[in-house]
């Protein structure tokens, strides 16, 4: 029988080890203690989010009352939901945290090598150039929003899947992936990104981006922070690897494992964030492939783990991939 604590107790010690660490070396950890706010919009975004899905689902499949039945779910099941989407949230914090201790530890080195390996693999152009089409107004609002949605829309969906090897990869990965990769391959490959080239002084070469108003801000307000050396809440500059692209990857397995009849919306989604992260100047091309390997890689390597632990439960439940379909009086998220 497979077993939760299986990934939650590696999750757990993940998220905490993230968060003492950065604690413990920051210089001025006053900074990021307003990083906490996120918290109660983290799991109130949860909240809304699974009870527009379970409402919608329950909809579909012709429940007659579905906000009854969103008041009847059983509270055990809820508050186990609300304790991983918590714990999940806790992971972001603790990766925020770690973020701009990265930039005061690790100097920023690797731009122009990534700069001329983004031109390489495009035949001598600069990736960004192909892509401006895609700098509509908003389209920073876009680029976080919408990759915020479904991240929190995928992590209740894989929490509420039927146990199996499948499921607890997914979930390990993901803390894996901001707790250890992120970090690591930001120190052995430290960039701040196209959109901070010149700053870094590193010449003009991006000087012709433009990634809109909204992207500016986030921009300004980042590097007011780093040329300070000063702490913040969201502070931390990082484009190698690309978290949104992993994270993307991440939901993107996530939807063919267990929701695979939206793979190609899902996908269709994935494939704008990745280009928004170069058109906006955030990331260089080769930060969201070196992001989506590592997603890749992670979730291959927790999988191979968890079906080396449970030979016998290595296939997924009948019925849409990873998922098994839940009774009609009972909301799909919470069922």
């Amino acid at each position: 029988m497979i077993k939760e604590r299986d990934w939650i107790v590696p999750a757990i010690l993940l998220t905490v080890v993230t968060g003492v660490s950065a604690l413990s070396f920051i210089p001025d950890a006053s900074g990021l203690i307003p990083a906490l706010n996120i918290l109660p919009a983290w799991m109130a975004a949860a909240a809304i989010i699974g009870s527009i899905t379970a409402f919608l689902s329950m909809a579909a499949r012709g429940v007659s009352s579905p906000i009854a039945e969103l008041r009847s779910v059983d509270r055990q099941r809820a508050v186990y939901v609300a304790s991983i989407i918590l714990l999940a949230g806790l992971n972001m914090i603790a990766f925020m945290w770690m973020k701009p201790l990265l930039n005061y530890l690790v100097p920023f080195s690797a731009d122009p090598l990534l700069a001329d390996v983004d031109n390489a693999i495009f035949l001598g152009h600069d990736p960004w150039k192909f892509f401006t089409w895609l700098n509509f107004p908003w389209s920073g609002l876009v680029y976080h929003q919408c990759w915020f949605v479904m991240m929190i829309l995928m992590l209740l969906v894989v929490t509420v899947a039927p146990p199996s090897p499948q499921r607890s990869a997914m979930m390990l990965s993901y803390f894996v992936l901001w707790s250890i990769v992120g970090p690591v391959i930001h120190t052995l490959m430290p960039a701040a990104g196209p959109i901070f080239y010149s700053r870094m002084g590193y010449g003009d070469r991006f000087d012709a981006l433009a990634p809109g108003p909204e992207t500016q801000w986030v921009a300004d307000y980042l590097w007011s922070i780093y040329s300070t050396q000063s702490f913040g809440a969201g502070a931390g500059i990082s484009a190698m690897p690309s978290m949104h692209v992993a994270t993307t990857v991440w939901i993107m397995l996530a939807v063919w494992m267990f929701a695979r009849q939206f793979i190609l919306p899902a996908l269709a989604a994935g494939s704008v964030i990745f280009f928004l992260s170069i058109s906006l100047g955030w990331h260089y091309a080769v930060d969201g492939i070196a992001g989506a390997v590592a997603a890749i890689v992670c979730f291959l390597v927790t999988l191979a783990y968890f079906r080396s632990r449970y030979p016998d439960a290595a296939r997924l439940p009948e019925g849409i991939p990873g998922t098994a379909e839940p009774p009609a009086d009972k909301p799909a998220v919470l069922a």
